[in-house]
């Protein structure tokens, strides 16, 4: 076994299931965080964002309109209006009245029965205090040992790192037009000072891979077939974040 150099007692390569479980449940619910539990798949990458009233909830999308139909940010609307709307439906009727959930209950539910990557969602300068809650809810947790942080914005990352170095945090980067040119090539390391580089899997061929893992944690995302799996495993890759976690756990 080829033991994980970011989580002691891990095997390597880490596999984190993308917002959950998001091909058997809504994304980034407590639906989708269970089905981790039930095929037992050792990590999960989540989204964490801060709302209007100060609350750490969970969603990709800065905006609640792809998943809930309500048209309107996170940042602008407190707790009370954001778990009134249905975060299920846009899945399958069966899932009507999933709520967005919070960081809080997927510690609760998952607690540390797997690992974590928690995308700290922040497309904006100010921090509204977003990491010293997320690090604060991690150590009330105990589970320190058992989180990895990241972000496409490398703010958050360096925010965090200033207040511990104990949490392995990682700099996350595609070439898609939401992202800004010159954060496409993983340029916000420079400013983030990551102690880990993930890229979109498209963009990892293997002079890109030898030239970051020497200095650098590396982990890729979204990796959901077997041959781009084995061949990041191959190269020794720290860790894979997958839609498909439960099909590749086999090949851990």
């Amino acid at each position: 076994m080829r033991e994980s150099r970011i989580f002691v007692g891990e095997k390597a390569p880490l596999l984190f299931g993308h917002r959950g479980c998001p091909l058997e449940a809504p994304e980034n619910t407590l639906a989708s965080f269970q089905k981790i539990l039930d095929h037992k798949i050792p990590g999960v990458e989540l989204d964490v964002q801060i709302c209007a009233s100060g609350e750490l909830v969970i969603l990709h999308d800065n905006n609640m309109l792809r998943t809930t139909g309500f048209d309107g940010n996170i940042i602008d609307h407190d707790l009370t209006q954001i778990r009134s709307l249905d975060n299920g439906s846009f899945f399958s009727p069966e899932f009507k009245g999933e709520k967005i959930p919070l960081l809080e209950e997927v510690f609760q539910l998952l607690g540390d029965k797997v690992y974590y990557d928690i995308e700290l969602k922040a497309d904006y300068m100010k921090s509204f205090g977003l990491e010293k809650k997320v690090f604060s809810m991690i150590r009330d947790f105990g589970l320190a040992h058992r989180v990895a942080v990241s972000s496409f914005n490398p703010l958050p990352v360096l925010r965090f790192k200033k207040l511990t170095g104990e949490i392995p945090s990682f700099l996350i980067y595609s070439d898609t037009e939401d992202v800004p040119p010159y954060l496409r090539r993983g340029e916000g390391r420079h400013i983030a000072r990551p102690d880990g580089i993930k890229p979109d899997c498209r963009l990892l061929d293997e002079k890109l891979f030898r030239k970051f893992s020497r200095q650098y944690f590396l982990m890729s995302w979204t990796v959901n077939d077997f041959e781009t799996f084995r061949r990041l495993k191959e190269w020794e890759i720290d860790g894979i974040c997958s839609n498909e976690a439960a099909a590749l756990l086999k090949e851990i």
